[in-house]
This record gives structure tokens, sequence and C-alpha cells, in this order.
């Protein structure tokens, strides 16, 4: 029997990489949503002069590379320190955690109020004492909303004021102008910080916090009154984050990895015609999507044409976008075995159960990394084939234990 799956708590950085299967997996810390077309390139390089090649773009938004060895850890380092993507030290790079809309609303630009909030946090000594994966994000109300992604604090546009929330509570937030934003977010982590302080293993999260005490307690350890609210923004269907798109006058080529592993090379290439047509400045997205900004509809349309010939995915209806995998074994030293080995084949079956988002989470373990909320269908590998889960996560009780590919296959058409 092996033991239960060892919950690190922590997102890896680059000066604090996380050992995997295939060497250390070192992540440049990405503030908000921007990068430029000269950080993509140089993030490509790395990968291959330093790693195997491969990168992992997270659901957080933030490229990872991996197979990075002890040897090039420090060259890779300094040369993201060179295009602007290290943090000062290790402690504050595992909490800078900003999330920011990807496309720019009308009042408020989240990129800004994201890069102001990383500073007041690199600065804060006091939230070093946050969780690795506690998480800010920031929502200017663009067409490209943020509301389905989960945030420890969240920062909401509302016209030219910002709402503050935690995690728990979308029904009261505190409403300030722009200006006293980043203070109310500060206080808020550092009263969670407090809160905590006797109880950091059972409450890792905000949430836990938040249903603990109530989300009252926690604007008044914060000095805050909150007041009742009601969210404006909106999530993204994939179909709106894919392709060539126009979104509120914004030009943009929405380009996918299969299950979100990039490689250096096809990396290079899109960078090679992005700078062909005039598109120096990308999004990362939660939805392991990454978006080019262009100056036009048909610079779009070109980029989106060149990535499918890539191979990367612009349609929204690629069966693979219904898909989660984790990266499993040999890559994990966790997981039970591979979880990537099936999933093309499962695909069209996990369309059909997503009808339109996700559909099946292959995970290699039951901490189910890769997909915390429950899916329609979840599979769990084991040394001798699959556990099945309906409507559950991967750690849920299985419907059926030990499948086949076959038997899995089997299962899944009768359901969708």
């Amino acid at each position: 029997m092996r033991s239960a799956p060892e919950i690190k708590g922590w997102c890896p950085g680059a000066l604090a990489p996380m050992e995997s299967g295939d060497g250390l997996l070192m992540r440049a810390k990405i503030i908000g949503s921007r990068l430029t077309l000269r950080q993509l390139r140089e993030i490509a390089a790395i990968a291959t002069d330093c790693g195997n090649g491969l990168i992992d773009l997270s659901q957080r938004a933030q490229l990872q590379m991996r197979g990075v060895s002890p040897a090039t850890s420090h060259e890779a380092q300094q040369r993201l320190k060179a295009i602007g993507l290290l943090a000062a030290d290790a402690a504050a790079e595992s909490v800078m955690n900003v999330m920011a809309s990807p496309i720019r609303g009308r009042d408020i630009d989240a990129n800004e109020i994201a890069s102001q909030l990383a500073r007041a946090i690199e600065q804060d000594q006091a939230l070093r004492a946050l969780p690795g994966k506690f998480l800010f994000l920031v929502d200017d109300g663009g067409p490209l909303g943020l509301a389905d992604i989960e945030a420890d604090v969240r920062l909401e546009a509302k016209g030219e004021e910002i709402a503050i929330l935690v995690a728990g509570a979308r029904d009261i937030a505190v409403v300030l102008p722009a200006s006293e934003a980043v203070g109310a977010a500060i206080a808020l982590a550092r009263a969670f910080v407090s809160l905590r302080a006797e109880r950091r293993f059972e409450w890792r999260r905000m949430r836990a916090v938040t249903q603990a005490l109530g989300a009252p307690a926690i604007f008044g350890a914060a000095g805050l009154e909150a007041e009742a609210y009601r969210t404006l923004t909106t999530a993204t269907p994939i179909d709106r984050a894919l392709g060539a798109q126009n979104a509120g006058g914004a030009f943009f080529a929405g380009v996918a990895a299969p299950f979100g592993r990039w490689r250096a090379e096809d990396m290079a290439r899109l960078a090679e015609t992005l700078g062909q047509e005039g598109a120096e400045e990308l999004r990362p997205t939660p939805w392991r999507a990454m978006l080019a900004l262009t100056p036009s509809a048909q610079s779009a349309g070109r980029i989106a044409e060149a990535a499918q010939q890539i191979g990367l995915i612009v349609d929204p209806k690629d069966a693979r976008l219904a898909v989660v995998a984790c990266p499993g074994a040999p890559e994990c030293p966790q997981a039970h075995g591979p979880t990537r080995t099936d999933a093309e084949r499962l695909a069209p079956l996990a369309a059909r159960l997503g009808a339109g988002a996700v559909g099946l989470h292959i995970s290699g373990c039951a901490k189910g990394c890769a997909m915390l909320s429950p899916a329609p269908a979840a599979l769990l590998v084991r040394e001798g084939g699959y556990d099945l889960i309906f409507d559950g996560r991967a750690d849920a009780k299985p419907f059926a234990v030990n499948l086949s590919l076959a038997e899995v296959e089997q299962a899944l058409a009768a359901r969708s």
C-alpha cells in the first residue's frame, strides 16, 4: 500500500525550485497578467539551455520550466533576473502571488493595481508568514472576467472604485477609492496572518477562516467596515479566449498547448511569428491559454493560423481542452503512474461529458493538484489501472476501481 500523498502547501519558484521526477521545477515570477515578447523568448531559451525544454503554464497563469539541474539553476535565476521575472528573495517570491485580468477594463487597470500590490507585499515583512498558496486577484471588470477563479483576497472594479472581498463570502465587501484598495488588501492579509496564528495547519487558506469566524470578523480585524455587495464581474468561457478575437476593441490571438504543456521550440516558433506581426505583449491566463495582443484583427488571425500549424490549440472545440491532467509519473514522484498516456484517446468522451467545459480530470494521486473542484468524471491512476469517480474530486469515493482503459471508455460512454 502506498503512503498518502505529501501536501507541499507551496508552489515552486525560481529562488526556491521544487524537486520533481525530471529535475528541478523552476517558476518565473509573473505579476498580474503581463508578459513581454522579450520575456517569452528568453523563457523558451532558458528552458532549452538550463532545463529539458518543457514548460508548463499553470492554473495560476505562471510559466514553470521543467528539468532544470542544480548545475544550471544559478544561470537560470540570473537570466530570469535580467528580464524582470525574479523576486528579491525566496521569502518574498513565495507570497507575491497576484493574478490580474488579461484584458484591461474601462475604468481600472488591473495590471497596474497588481504591480502596486506586489510591491506592497514584498515590503511588508509580516506577510512573509502567509502560506505559499495564498492568492491575491485583481479583476478590473474587463471583457475577460475572473469571477470563477478562487482567490484568498479579491479586488474587483466597481466603476471607478474597487471592492475588496475575502474567499468564501462573495456577498460582502469593502468598497473604496482605487487609491486605497491596495492598503485594504494588505490589511486583510495581515488580519489573516494574525487570526490563524494558533491554527496554521487547520486554517491554511482564507476560506477556512471565513467559514470558522465569518467574513465580518476578518474585515473587523483589518480595521475595515464591510457592506452587502453584489459582484459585477463575469466568468470567461474558453470560446472567448482562444483563436482570433476582438474583446471590446482589443484584438488578440488566444493560444493553448495540450494539457498546458509547452515545448520550448514551439514557444520560440510562436514568438517569432508574434514579432513578425507586431505583437509585443502577451497575457498568460488561468485557463492555461496565452493571449497575444495584436494591432489588428488580421494579425490576430495570422497568428492563430501559425499557432495551429505548430500544433498548438486555437479552436475552443478541441476535445483536448475537456481533459485536465497533472504531469503524473515519472515527473511527479508522488504519482502512481503516468496521466497523459491515455488523455488524447479519452478526450472525445471527455468533451461529451464536459459540454463545453472540463469533462475529465486525470490525477496521478489523491491530491488532485491539477483540478481541486469536482469534475463530471475523474480518474485516479493506480498501479493496476484507474479508479473512476463521477461528479467529484480525485479524492472522492470511486464509482469503480482498478479499471482497464477499455473499461474506462465503456463507463464514460455510458455516462455521456
